[in-house]
């Protein structure tokens, strides 16, 4: 066996054979560090399953937004920071 990590350069696998080489190699790891990262990684990815769906409003908002900017009806960072001053003083 060459010193090439088994997966690399071989041909495609299924999702359920991947699925099974992964739970192979977690088996066999020792160190917790490397254990709690990888539990960290699934559980980001996990969590990302749901796609957020914007409502009727928060659809027309954006599409405001964009035409604003399409129309170049945009602040700089330092304007719209002034602007929120401003009002935050009233």
């Amino acid at each position: 066996m060459s010193g090439t990590p088994r997966g690399f350069g071989s041909p495609a696998r299924t999702q359920i054979e991947l699925k099974v080489q992964i739970i192979n190699k977690i088996t066999t790891i020792e160190d917790e560090l490397i254990l709690e990262e990888i539990f960290k990684l699934v559980d980001i990815e996990s969590s990302m399953d749901s796609v957020y769906r914007l409502t009727p409003d928060e659809r027309t908002a954006v599409n405001i937004g964009l035409k604003d900017v399409k129309e170049n009806r945009v602040y700089s960072s330092e304007a719209a920071d002034n602007m929120i001053s401003e009002w935050l003083r009233k």
